[in-house]
């Protein structure tokens, strides 16, 4: 994201007695006068200056990001030159600032070489003297008149340039290498360097980048979240601020994809309103979502005059992200009108971009990058432990000196006695806390998995019970024959009624035992599990939940279907597992397959069927259960995480991030097994859990739910 969206003004004027070594320039300076000045010069550290303003001009003022790479470029030379390492730092920030912009495989590199710069504090010692500081422009005003309010501090300047060095490198892994936890990682950096140099509009920007991310991955209401925080902060600059623009077509746009099209449609007729003061700059994406919605409505006259202006401001700002969505909306939007020449021109334009911008090399040149950059922090790290350690070790012999000589205080040492036995009462009750924490977390979870199972109970017990219903009520009747019949004193028709009564008792019996069963299994499932391993019907035991988990997404959506195929192996005997804990595995395996099947439908329709497959097998002294599903599958940067407490890829409200880490903590810890997933984004995921079938008690550690 560009630091500054509206063009500011340059320095005011310099003070007369630096006249004969500085000439007096405004913002009405051509960059033909910078040019000349430039080239008249041969004071280095003016050439600096004038390097610089030239590309703020070219940035800013005309939006050329290769003339202003050029002069970013001199403006680091410059700086390597003449010792000033700040500005050494501020020359890579807006070097990796283009670069990010152009998707350059070099944004990380640069941005990287900034920041290790600008953490070290040696970098304070040299800077540009105050009479230059005070002729070059910066980013922005507020920026401008903090570094001035704090005289120039090199400490100030050099947190300054670091901060908006963390917000280019979060902004970089939200656009270039999308990694949302590094995002968040630097510019969380960010804003709390800015929160302590009161740096409103930093903040702002920062809070906006987040904010154009989350939006960007389809994340709308942790979007709207950042985007109110920099529009509440935005009232310090007022509507003046051009960003202001941006942030109103980006909450029109959220606004949009949640569905509420009339309260949209009005913020973004809003920002095209007011955008007219600042030539639409920041209102492209208005304008892109506009004909998205008109095209949608069938308005395809109205769609193509949106298109056709969104088009116009990104090539105006050289935006080569939007370039490649604009054009493609009117390729499609050509394409519709019947005129081919047109649709394929744009269709051209659109997919050159979207190979540049995704460009194989560049990504695995910033890979690489993003790698190196690891080490570079691993042993960092490395050799401040290192530090810590010899520090440490230090510390210990001072200690033992200074104890020798108070060894002797009897009153010290039932002081320091007295604050260790404190100290180990907090640290108890501490760990208790934590214990309790613990249980009160998975507790929480079997819960959940219990409200689960109770629609699928339900329909389960239905069956039973309208049974049980039936054949009381045909009971009745014939009751009522037999009575007939036993005062016509027919007693073999008697004999025949009692018995069909008699036999439909037994069906009662039998049915109402199953809804015992059902109940009591239900019970079981909600009492604490007590670790104790019985023999159990493995086969039985993964019908059942697989037939209570189906049942009960069918009773929250009753037009999900899908095909169940289960191959049970009949070799597959009892064993001894704690048949609880298992059946909490098993359903969170199928409530996870049939959640990922359901949303794979929902975006397929028709085209989709969705399909669960469950098998059972025992060769080589184990047992295997596989839950196979041709859902949505699991994206390969998240499958090393899909076992840690809390992680979870469901929407937020949908999933505690708990159901797979306590199953694995089940299947290894407690049953000395194994749980191991394939899977391949888009294409479906298949969990195999292996069990084995004897184990020593030497071997195998008595293991509850608790994790205890």
């Amino acid at each position: 994201m560009i630091k500054l969206i509206s063009i500011f003004i340059f320095a005011a004027s310099v003070q007369h007695a630096f006249a004969q070594d500085i000439p007096y320039y405004t913002k009405q300076t051509t960059i033909d006068s910078l040019k000349h000045q430039l080239q008249s010069t041969k004071n280095d550290t003016l050439q600096l200056v004038l390097v610089n303003e030239l590309r703020y001009n070219y940035f800013f003022g005309m939006g050329n990001f290769d003339s202003a790479l050029v002069y970013s470029k001199k403006v680091y030379a410059f700086a390597q030159q003449l010792g000033y390492k700040i500005d050494e730092a501020y020359a890579l920030d807006l070097i990796g600032d283009i670069l990010n912009f152009q998707h350059s495989e070099h944004t990380l590199e640069t941005l990287f070489k900034g920041v290790q710069i600008a953490e070290d504090i040696q970098a304070e010692k040299k800077i540009l003297p105050p009479k230059y500081l005070n002729m070059m422009t910066y980013w922005n005003p507020n920026f401008t008149s903090l570094l001035r309010k704090n005289g120039w501090s090199p400490h100030y300047f050099r947190l300054a340039i670091l901060g908006s060095l963390y917000q280019d490198l979060g902004h970089a892994y939200g656009k270039v290498m999308p990694d949302q936890q590094k995002l968040l990682f630097y510019l969380s950096k960010a804003i709390k360097l800015y929160h302590s140099q009161k740096d409103t509009l930093g903040l702002l920007l920062a809070y906006n980048n987040i904010a154009e991310y989350f939006f960007s991955t389809n994340q709308f209401d942790s979007s709207l979240i950042y985007l109110q925080k920099g529009i509440s902060l935005e009232n310090i600059y007022s509507k003046q601020f051009k960003g202001y623009l941006k942030n109103l077509a980006l909450l029109g746009t959220i606004h949009y994809k949640k569905g509420d099209h009339k309260q949209a449609y009005k913020i973004l007729q809003q920002s095209i309103a007011l955008g007219a003061k600042f030539q639409q700059l920041g209102n492209g994406l208005a304008f892109s979502t506009l004909s998205e919605y008109f095209w949608n409505t069938g308005a395809i006259d109205s769609s193509y005059v949106y298109a056709t202006e969104a088009y116009r401001l990104a090539k105006s700002s050289n935006l080569p992200d939007d370039i490649q969505k604009t054009s493609a909306m009117l390729a499609k939007l050509y394409w519709r009108k019947n005129i081919s020449d047109s649709a394929l021109n744009y269709f051209e334009i659109a997919l050159a971009l979207n190979d540049s911008i995704n460009n194989g090399n560049k990504k695995a040149v910033l890979q690489r990058q993003d790698f190196e950059q690891q080490k570079q922090q691993e042993a960092l790290e490395q050799e401040k432990a290192r530090s810590k350690f010899y520090t440490l070790i230090a510390g210990i012999a001072i200690l033992l000196i200074i104890a020798l000589f108070l060894i002797r205080n009897n009153y010290l040492r039932k002081r320091a006695n007295a604050a260790l036995q404190e100290k180990n009462i907090q640290i108890e009750r501490t760990l208790n806390d934590l214990q309790a924490t613990q249980k009160q977390l998975i507790q929480s979870e079997k819960m959940a998995s219990l409200g689960e199972l109770t629609a699928g109970i339900a329909h389960e017990i239905q069956n039973p019970l309208n049974f049980v219903n039936n054949f009381s009520e045909v009971n009745s009747e014939l009751i009522n024959e037999l009575k007939e019949e036993a005062k016509l004193g027919n007693t073999s028709e008697v004999l025949t009624i009692a018995d069909d009564v008699d036999d439909n008792l037994q069906k009662i019996i039998h049915h109402g035992k199953r809804a015992d069963a059902i109940v009591k299994s239900m019970l079981q499932h909600s009492r604490k599990s007590s670790g104790q391993k019985e023999p159990t019907d493995i086969n039985a035991l993964v019908d059942e939940y697989l037939r209570l988990s189906y049942h009960g997404l069918r009773a929250k959506d009753k037009s999900f279907n899908a095909v169940l195929e289960t191959h049970f192996d009949p070799s597959v005997s009892r064993i001894e597992v704690v048949g609880q804990d298992i059946g909490r595995v098993l359903l969170n395996l199928f409530n996870n397959a049939f959640y990922s099947v359901s949303e794979k439908k929902k975006s397929l329709n028709d085209s989709y069927q969705p399909e669960v497959q469950v098998t059972t097998e025992k060769h080589d002294g184990q047992i295997f259960i596989k839950v196979k599903d041709n859902g949505t599958g699991i994206p390969e940067k998240v499958q090393e995480k899909i076992y840690q407490p809390f992680f979870t890829t469901k929407p937020t409200g949908e999933g505690t991030g708990l159901g797979l880490s306590l199953s694995y903590d089940i299947v290894t810890k407690g049953h000395g097994g194994e749980m191991k997933v394939k899977t391949k984004e888009g294409e479906g995921a298949e969990f195999i859990i292996t069990l084995p079938l004897q184990k020593s008690k030497e071997d195998t550690k008595q293991y509850e739910i608790t994790g205890h």
